[in-house]
């Protein structure tokens, strides 16, 4: 994920991306060093974010599937 700018946009349907296979699970470190759960999107132009809210995070780490 180097090179990116990582945002933290609120979803207006979160449990559209529960079932979505761009999805998964992850640990985002946050502007104040807080870390919290999240969704990470490997898409980049999903009509379900929300950017009027959008903040920048520090870093991710995304959870392994096992697959």
């Amino acid at each position: 994920m180097a090179r990116r700018q990582l945002k933290v946009v609120r979803l207006v349907e979160p449990d559209l991306c529960l079932e979505c296979r761009f999805a998964q699970m992850a640990s985002v470190e946050l502007k104040d060093g807080s870390v919290q759960r999240m969704i990470h999107c490997r898409r980049l132009d999903c009509d379900n974010w929300d950017y009027s809210t959008a903040e920048a995070a520090k870093g991710v780490h995304v959870d392994d599937d096992g697959a």
